[in-house]
């Protein structure tokens, strides 16, 4: 991919960004747009800088996966301190959202290494 490409890539993308119309009054649902495109920009850069890293691994993809895996710990670990030093609110609500991922990806995790989740064909 040529320098010129990527700058005009970067270009398009951040017009598209200030595209985004800014939520104002009680629009909510308007927000919560807002919310899950920060979310996936959040997930682009930690993409990129992954990628930025991995590209002088063997194996990038490995690499990338371990990264992601690092991260979600790193993650976990640090509310975990947090909530039990008293330096967070335990009443949020996205706690159980959070428990709920944190179930699922428990399971996720316990079926991938047992193999339920595989196809014969793997």
């Amino acid at each position: 991919m040529s320098d010129s490409n990527v700058m005009e890539q970067l270009a398009a993308f951040n017009s598209a960004v200030q595209a985004i119309p800014i939520p104002t009054g009680g629009e909510a649902a308007a927000v919560l747009q807002l919310q899950e495109v920060k979310r996936a920009l959040d997930d682009v850069r930690l993409g990129l800088w992954s990628r930025l890293k991995g590209a002088h691994s063997k194996d990038a993809r490995a690499f990338e996966e371990q990264f992601r895996v690092r991260r979600a710990t790193e993650l976990c670990l640090r509310l975990t301190s947090d909530l039990r030093s008293g330096l967070m609110n335990p009443g949020h609500q996205e706690y159980d959202d959070l428990w709920i991922a944190a179930v699922e990806l428990g399971q996720a995790i316990q079926s991938a290494r047992t193999g339920a989740g595989r196809s014969d064909s793997e």
